[in-house]
């Protein structure tokens, strides 16, 4: 437990005191189911389960409908395997030989940004049972040189059961983003894109477009918000709290249940290069069975980092940590560790307010930690811009919630700590001309901070919770 002062462009908490403790009650509530069922391995299992296969059974056609879990853990698309190029050749003719019906060949990936990467495709894909057992037997006989085509999701595992809450302002009142001019550096948050409102409170305004948008409802179509739906809306309004100035761009990577491929990410991630960012955020990622990096995001950070320094800029990527509520590398949050780009990558993990005394922080144990986390803030209880709609029953079982126009939630995650860094890195560079790249600007905050907790790197507090 410890105290730690408040970064110096923090916005003032908008709420009234009964609704902050009203909505630390209900937070309160969540977290604590939260991190009982993180403490029970066979119990998360069997969830992480339920919810692959509950999610294949409902995307109604969508991208990567044959979603699994590979080992029971892993959710990776049964039908595509990733390969290096130099290694297409002999592990298409190992996997042919197995028989059972396997007709693999070797395609480009549709990125032509990670052009060493191929995907050795099951033409002959059967039921599911078939299907895992092209996947494993392709990760069997290939070893490193080999990989499942793994699926992305939003904070690396689904939240705590009941989603985010209703926050905001009073009845009748308004909370409006506070007037400032929109100037650099180039921030590109890729997640599952915004909701199409324009709303009158003037956050997020001219941001989304036709090809970011958060569709909200289509998986499946029923009326209700999809578990995903209005992630990337309330990562935005989290940086544009801190930043008020940002320049902003949203893309769409995974769709509204937070789901997408690894290979769709790390594309997004180049272009975000090639398009001039300088700091990008990832409120998003996946663990790997032999905890070693997925291909694709190695191969995308990599290649984006060179992009960058050929325009002459730094490109940083800040990456929220995950939500295993352990030490298992997430990715690409993972990529700051020492073996990779830790001067280009910045991974968040997530504090809480003490319960005993809320002017003190302790580390938050449903995070992600590990001795590559670069830093940590206050990941519990955020509140942030939301989008219309009315959440499923099954979703929040104690209470689902409709939310109306210029909505505002509470959400918890490191996917709510790391935008918060990416704004006060921003505003930072804004703010001080003689700070030249993101880095520097970064390394300047983990000044405002303290090593408290071990595994949670450099814990600084920005947005008041």
């Amino acid at each position: 437990m410890a105290a730690l002062e408040p970064y110096p462009h923090a916005p003032a908490d908008l709420r009234d005191d009964e609704q902050i403790r009203t909505q630390r009650d209900v937070v309160r509530r969540q977290i604590a189911a939260w991190e009982a069922a993180l403490q029970d391995d066979a119990a998360r299992r069997k969830q992480q389960v339920a919810a692959a296969e509950d999610l294949r059974d409902r995307r109604c056609g969508l991208a990567m409908t044959q979603l699994l879990l590979h080992d029971d853990e892993f959710p990776v698309d049964p039908d595509r395997v990733l390969v290096r190029s130099g290694d297409a050749d002999q592990a298409t003719r190992d996997l042919r030989g197995l028989g059972a019906g396997y007709a693999p060949h070797p395609v480009p990936v549709r990125s032509p940004r990670l052009p060493d990467l191929r995907v050795l495709q099951d033409v002959c894909a059967g039921p599911r049972r078939t299907a895992q057992a092209y996947s494993s037997a392709a990760l069997r006989l290939c070893g490193a040189t080999a990989q499942p085509s793994y699926a992305v999701m939003l904070g690396a595992i689904r939240k705590a059961v009941g989603g985010p809450e209703l926050s905001g302002p009073p009845e009748g009142g308004r909370w409006s983003r506070p007037g400032q001019e929109v100037r650099g550096p180039r921030v590109v948050v890729i997640d599952n894109g915004l909701s199409a409102e324009q709303r009158a409170d003037g956050w997020l305004q001219g941001l989304a477009r036709t090809d970011n948008l958060d569709l909200l409802d289509v998986v499946p179509r029923d009326e209700f918000l999809d578990r995903g739906a209005g992630h990337g809306t309330f990562v935005c309004g989290i940086v544009q709290q801190v930043a008020p100035g940002a320049d902003l761009d949203v893309r769409r990577a995974l769709d509204t249940e937070g789901v997408g491929e690894d290979v769709e990410v790390g594309e997004h991630i180049v272009r975000a290069a090639e398009d001039g960012a300088e700091v990008v955020n990832l409120s998003l990622g996946l663990v790997t069975p032999d905890g070693k990096p997925p291909f694709a995001l190695l191969d995308a950070v990599g290649e984006a980092i060179e992009i960058a320094r050929r325009r002459g800029t730094h490109l940083l990527l800040v990456c929220a940590a995950g939500n295993g509520g352990d030490d298992r590398p997430c990715w690409p949050a993972a990529l700051s560790g020492r073996s990779y780009f830790p001067e280009h990558v910045v991974s968040v993990a997530a504090l809480r307010l003490d319960y005993r005394d809320e002017t003190q922080v302790i580390d938050a144990r449903w995070s992600t930690r590990g001795d590559w986390v670069t830093c940590s803030t206050l990941g519990q209880g955020v509140v942030s811009t939301y989008v219309m709609g009315t959440e499923s029953r099954e979703y929040d079982p104690q209470g689902p919630e409709t939310f109306g126009a210029d909505a505002w939630a509470t959400w918890s995650g490191t996917s709510f700590a790391a935008p918060q860094v990416t704004g006060a890195i921003v505003r930072l560079m804004q703010e001080h001309p003689e700070v030249s790249t993101a880095k520097e600007a970064c390394d300047r905050l983990m000044g405002h901070g303290r090593r408290l907790f071990p595994g949670y790197g450099v814990s600084v507090r920005i947005l008041p919770v």
